[in-house]
């Protein structure tokens, strides 16, 4: 058997598991009045770009920030629940910084080039990263510093207060994250 062949085969390309997992939390957030928004899948109605950026309304090349995995909106609304930016393959702190920083420092979010998306105090930003180990103390040293940077930027993506960190290890620690975290920070 060709062991190269076989390594590939189980490889996946960058952004095939947040998309799996996006596909998978769907369901759950449709019923309750939700679009699950997220990129790297074939085009859907759900699928697409989601960018924080500066400057006009709608993004150009020149004013991105930061592309984001998954975003959980409201649809009545267009308020933005949710915001998943998931590490694939690290959680080394510079991606993980750069994750939240690309979001935080913009002044909009939006889908596509022509859908705006409102965000809120109430809009929770999460961060997963792959690591074999938690690196809870590290993490919890990121949040308090990210905390204390937020407050001073005055962007209009840093109205975002709910910010949090985790790592997973496996498809199934990430997919309970996503099963049993996010819901937790769900308005009544």
């Amino acid at each position: 058997m060709d062991t190269k062949n076989l390594v590939r085969q189980r490889m996946r390309s960058p952004g095939q598991l947040t998309a799996q997992m996006a596909r998978e939390i769907s369901p759950y957030w449709e019923m309750r009045g939700y679009d699950v928004l997220y990129d790297h899948d074939p085009s859907s109605k759900n699928v697409g770009k989601i960018v924080s950026s500066f400057g006009g309304k709608s993004p150009m090349q020149s004013t991105r920030l930061s592309h984001i995995d998954i975003a959980i909106v409201e649809k009545s609304s267009g308020r933005v629940f949710a915001l998943i930016e998931i590490q694939e393959t690290t959680d080394r702190p510079k991606a993980l910084l750069g994750d939240v920083f690309g979001i935080l420092m913009g002044e909009q979010i939006s889908f596509g080039k022509e859908r705006p998306l409102s965000i809120d105090e109430h809009t929770a930003l999460f961060v997963f990263g792959k690591s074999r180990v938690s690196h809870q103390e590290r993490i919890l040293y990121l949040l308090d510093k990210i905390k204390r940077f937020r407050s001073n930027l005055g962007t209009g993506n840093s109205k975002i207060e709910n910010i949090d960190i985790q790592t997973f290890s496996t498809e199934q620690e990430l997919q309970e994250l996503l099963t049993n975290k996010i819901p937790t920070h769900a308005p009544e």
